[in-house]
């Protein structure tokens, strides 16, 4: 009785997301006097975002911007992947002290769009 139990909630749609979480890790080039714990704070309460991480530490540039190396993880919005993630990239941008975002994979797969990288 138990195994049948679990099979059906494991089969059973209602529990299941409707669509796959995407994973992207991003380069972040951010104003110099940008606050990275309230950055991620900021993008972790972003509509969709799941998860997201610092890769590596902060570079901080004497002279420009700094960069942040991120993954987020999100639900995509409805649309095509691209959609979703240049989307979710200029959600990022939006926030104080972020100047440019670039998308650097999706999924662990390198990602370009007709060519050239996704920047924002």
């Amino acid at each position: 009785m138990k195994k049948t139990f679990k099979k059906t909630i494991l089969e059973d749609s209602t529990y299941r997301l409707k669509t796959d979480i995407m994973s992207v890790s991003l380069k972040l080039l951010l104003a110099p006097d940008a606050h990275v714990p309230d950055l991620l704070t900021r993008i972790r309460i972003l509509e969709g975002v799941a998860v997201v991480g610092q890769k590596d530490k902060v570079v901080r540039a004497l002279t420009g911007k700094d960069t942040l190396f991120i993954y987020v993880k999100f639900l995509p919005s409805p649309g095509t992947k691209i959609q979703a993630i240049k989307k979710i990239a200029k959600d990022i941008k939006l926030l104080p002290g972020v100047e440019i975002v670039k998308v650097i994979t999706l999924d662990d797969r390198r990602v370009t769009y007709m060519g050239n990288p996704i920047i924002i």
